[in-house]
Formats: structure tokens, C-alpha cells, sequence
């Protein structure tokens, strides 16, 4: 009876540790292209168990965290609804999803899953993690980092976009790139990140610009389950706070038994212009995450970060971030950007200000709808270095500010449409404006995986205002899906003259991505805009193979 009782609390023990532990791991992806209504495709899909729903975390180079919703899934992209549709992530910025692990014990016949990314959360030498159909009892211990295979992963790609107008402007862009880790090279254990790109352009002017842009290439050792203590040199984005921004240095960080993580990083901030130039923004940063478990579902991280501007003192920033990511309820999450300011600065008179803030919170209700809400506030800091190519003047400096409040709620009819709305407001230093949409979705109206929607909008800008429909539709074709969208405006100008202050502007845009075989994907997407007479024209194609 004894032997009994103790195996039965041998399996409940693990049966709670499994429910309260690492239930989701996080699969990296990037950004693929960029839709006309401000959502995303990005570079993962049915093949990698995304599905309608899951979450999003983008993290783009400017340390501004950008959230999203999955609410399409093709075999190799999805497509991600933003929080906010105004953030225009670039192409190829890299984030995650949260993927529950019970999912990986339900494969499908015609989807081929995904390898298995390293974990960070700890366990005991010689045992390893219960994953869902393994024993509760007895299990053999996984390989160790520099016990695997030598494997790269990662992708190359290419990309054109040309845009033209009527007797204005035009500019052409062409983008060559690789994007690559090396797992275990000689057996070290470590991983060597490489993401450098090849960039041409052209303007009206004639003036041709060619850069070799270098956004990561770095070397970093662990962070796993066996190795707590993690750092990585090199051109890196942190590994806890990117909000600090692309780093030419080296971080070190150490991850305890129970989740939370703290690490400080030295280097210097390249500029994230044309040639991102280097060595003259030295840093210091220091940092603590807080966990509640290890399945990090709800965090609330606190990071301070000291430079200097050719070695005169320049900002000192703090950062709070907060999460909450429940199984069932309200995803909500925040940061806050405080600079710290002294009396050698004579711009700001006050000791501290909230130079951005922006708060996100959603809920989703299977089969029946969703709200979202973000709140987004940003200001000019005052320091000697200079993100801007302008000269920012002292007026500007001071009371410039933006602050922004969106809602988007939608919700299923009986017939499986969905509706949804839309409402924006903003205000700055000058103005204040905003804008409104209502409108539907119909899945399979014209097909098996289609999509058809129709919607009206209104919006009230720093100088002008519109007031529009947009009808789109999207659906498998030739191999790939294929999306529509046209859009009918009528613009008002407050500042022009009278014969020209109102224009009817009709918009068609298509975006066409595909599976090239060989492991290439294709997009390509043109944009046409009509403003009485003049004309528009952007048309663009990107190429990518993953290996």
C-alpha cells in the first residue's frame, strides 16, 4: 500500500509540475511583407502548428515591441493582424509565437513538423522534460548543445520595390540578403548569428546610393536548460531587453532556477541610418526579469541603461515592462520609457519625463469574437546624440508629443461573418484627429479559402480628411493566394486652393505569395493610386529560401 501511495504521489507531482511549468515554447519568425490595410505576412505557417489566434511578438531594431493576432494560415505564411496598424514593422523584422507543446503531439498526415528549438528553461542534469505522450516515470536525457550536430538554419533572400509618379517623384530600391544561425560549430555549443544585407537605391535626383547594412553578427553561448548563464558579443539585439536598441558589444545574463533572468550589457549604439555608423554612443546596461513561472506567461521586467555621446554624458533611461499572457482571459501588456534628465540639460526643466508609454490589452471568445484596445504615447528625449538627420528645434524639442488611443472589437453572426469596427483618436502639440471603420468578412463566399469583406471608413488627419469605402478579397490561386483590395476616397486638403482642396481617389492594390518549390517562396505586390490625374504606381517582389 506504501508503494502504492507513493508512485500515485510520484505521478500527481509531475502531473502539477507539467501543468504549472513551461507549457509553450517560443518559435522565432520575421516579417515577410507588409499588407495594405497595416497588417503582416509573416514567414511561418501550418507547417510550423501556427493557427488562428496565437500571439505575436514583433521586435524591430528601434527596441519598439510591436503585438499581433494570427488570424490566417497558409502552409508556409501567415498572416498577423496588428494591435497597432500604424507601426509598419519592416520587412524581415525578426519575433516569436507562443507555441503550446500539446500541440506537437497532434501532427497531421500532410504537415511535416517543425524541429524542435532549444528551450531555456533549466531542468535537472540527466532528466528531461516531460513532453506531452512521453512516461511521467523514467525518460532518457536529451543531447546537450555541443553533443549535436553542426547544422545552419536561416534564409537568403532578395527584394525589389519600384514606385513612380506623374512629373514628381520616383525611387527604386533593390535588397540582397542573408539571415543565418550556425548551431554547434566544432562542437563548442554556441551559435553564430549573421544577418547582413546588400542595399541599392535610386531617387529622381539620379543620386545612387549602395550600403552593406550588418543588422546582426554576433556569437552566443548558452541560455539553455544546462547552461543558465548566457552572453553573446558582437552586433546583437538583447536577448531580455530590446527595447535598448541594437547593440555593438556584448551582453551576459544568467536565468535562475525558477524563471527569472538579470543581465547587464556593454557597447556602443550604432546609428540605424544608411551607414549605420558606430563608436560614438557607448553604453552601459543593467537589467532584471521577473517570472512568475517558467512558462513566463506573466513577467514584469525593469532595465536601466546609462550613455554617453563621445564620452560626454547623455541619457540615462529607464525602462518597465509588464506582461500577462493567460491560457483564457485578458492578454494585457505595457511599457514605459522614462529619461532621466539633469540640470546639463537646459531643454527640459523638469527631473524625469515619459518620453514613450503604450499599453495593449485583448480577449479573444472562440466562435464568437474579439476586443482589442492600445495606447501609445511618445516624445522627443532630450540627448546629444541624433537619431534624426534634421536638427530638432528647442520649441519642438520641448512640447512635441503624440498620444494615441485605438479600439478594434469584432464578432461572428450566425451565417459566420464577421463584423467588425474600428475607432481611433489622436492628439499632439497642434491638433488632434482620428478616424472610424465598420465593416464585414465572409470565409468561402467565391470558394473554399476565400475571404470577401466590405467596409466604410472615415478620417479626420493633421491636414486633410477622407471619407471612403474599401472592398477586398483574397483567396487561393495559382499555386499561392492571391489578394485584392480597392479603395474609393474623397479627400479634403485644408491648406490648398479651392480648385484643388478636393480630390477623388481611387486605390487598387494586390498581393500575390506563393510556394516557388525548392524551398523559395515568392511575394509580389503593386499598388495604384489615383488622385484625379495624378497617378501612383509601387510595385515590388521579394524572394526568399529557408534552409
Amino acid at each position: 500500500m506504501f508503494e502504492l501511495r507513493s508512485v500515485g504521489a510520484v505521478v500527481l507531482m509531475a502531473t502539477c509540475a507539467v501543468a504549472q511549468g513551461d507549457r509553450f515554447e517560443q518559435v522565432p519568425l520575421r516579417v515577410a511583407s507588409l499588407r495594405p490595410d497595416g497588417s503582416v505576412v509573416v514567414d511561418r505557417g501550418r507547417r510550423d502548428l501556427l493557427q488562428p489566434g496565437d500571439r505575436v511578438v514583433l521586435t524591430p531594431r528601434n527596441g519598439q515591441i510591436v503585438q499581433g493576432t494570427v488570424i490566417e494560415v497558409d502552409d508556409r505564411t501567415a498572416l498577423v493582424e496588428l494591435v497597432d496598424r500604424n507601426a509598419a514593422p519592416p520587412i524581415g523584422t525578426k519575433g516569436h509565437f507562443l507555441l503550446p507543446k500539446a500541440r506537437r503531439a497532434q501532427p497531421t498526415a500532410d504537415v511535416p513538423l517543425p524541429p524542435k528549438v532549444d528551450e531555456p528553461a533549466p531542468v535537472r542534469p540527466g532528466e528531461e522534460e516531460w513532453q506531452p505522450g512521453m512516461p511521467l516515470l523514467g525518460s532518457t536525457r536529451p543531447p546537450r548543445p555541443e553533443e549535436r550536430a553542426s547544422r545552419i538554419d536561416g534564409r537568403v533572400y532578395a527584394a525589389a520595390d519600384l514606385v513612380r509618379t506623374q512629373d514628381t517623384w520616383s525611387h527604386s530600391l533593390g535588397r540582397a540578403g542573408v539571415d543565418l544561425d550556425a548551431s554547434n560549430l566544432r562542437g563548442a555549443g554556441g551559435v553564430l548569428h549573421v544577418n547582413t544585407e546588400f542595399v541599392v537605391a535610386t531617387e529622381t535626383t539620379e543620386n545612387t546610393g549602395a550600403d552593406l547594412n550588418v543588422y546582426e553578427l554576433s556569437y552566443e553561448v548558452g541560455g539553455t536548460r544546462y547552461q543558465p548563464l548566457h552572453w553573446q558579443v558582437g552586433r546583437l539585439l538583447p536577448r531580455d531587453m530590446p527595447e535598448f536598441g541594437l547593440l555593438d558589444g556584448v551582453e551576459v545574463g544568467l536565468r535562475r532556477e525558477g524563471g527569472d533572468r538579470l543581465g547587464v550589457s556593454v557597447g556602443w549604439l550604432p546609428l540605424l541610418g544608411e551607414d549605420m555608423e558606430s563608436f560614438a554612443d557607448l553604453q552601459v546596461a543593467a537589467w532584471y526579469v521577473w517570472n512568475a513561472d517558467l512558462a513566463e506567461r506573466m513577467s514584469v521586467a525593469l532595465g536601466f541603461q546609462k550613455s554617453w555621446h563621445r564620452y560626454d554624458s547623455d541619457r540615462d533611461l529607464v525602462i518597465l515592462r509588464t506582461r500577462y499572457l493567460p491560457i483564457d482571459g485578458w492578454n494585457v501588456s505595457s511599457s514605459v520609457w522614462v529619461d532621466l534628465y539633469s540640470t546639463e540639460d537646459v531643454q527640459k526643466q523638469q527631473s524625469f519625463g515619459v518620453t514613450r508609454a503604450n499599453a495593449f490589452a485583448s480577449r479573444r471568445w472562440p466562435d464568437a469574437g474579439g476586443l482589442d484596445f492600445a495606447y501609445d504615447h511618445e516624445e522627443y528625449p532630450e540627448t546629444i546624440r541624433r537619431e534624426l538627420p534634421q536638427t530638432i528645434q528647442p520649441a519642438t524639442l520641448v512640447d512635441a508629443h503624440q498620444d494615441r488611443l485605438s479600439m478594434h472589437a469584432y464578432w461572428y453572426s450566425d451565417k459566420g461573418t464577421r463584423w467588425f469596427t474600428r475607432g481611433t483618436g489622436w492628439l499632439d502639440e497642434e491638433r488632434e484627429g482620428g478616424s472610424a471603420e465598420l465593416g464585414a468578412q465572409s470565409d468561402d463566399m467565391f470558394g473554399k479559402g476565400t475571404r470577401t469583406g466590405l467596409a466604410g471608413f472615415v478620417v479626420q488627419g493633421r491636414d486633410r480628411s477622407q471619407i471612403g469605402a474599401r472592398l477586398d478579397h483574397g483567396g487561393p490561386f495559382a499555386g499561392g493566394r492571391l489578394d485584392l483590395l480597392y479603395e474609393l476616397g474623397f479627400v479634403h486638403h485644408d491648406d490648398f486652393p479651392a480648385n484643388r482642396d478636393d480630390l477623388v481617389q481611387h486605390r487598387l492594390a494586390l498581393l500575390f505569395s506563393g510556394d516557388l518549390g525548392g524551398g523559395w517562396d515568392g511575394l509580389i505586390h503593386a499598388d495604384a493610386t489615383l488622385w484625379d490625374n495624378e497617378l501612383s504606381l509601387a510595385l515590388g517582389i521579394y524572394l526568399q529560401r529557408h534552409f
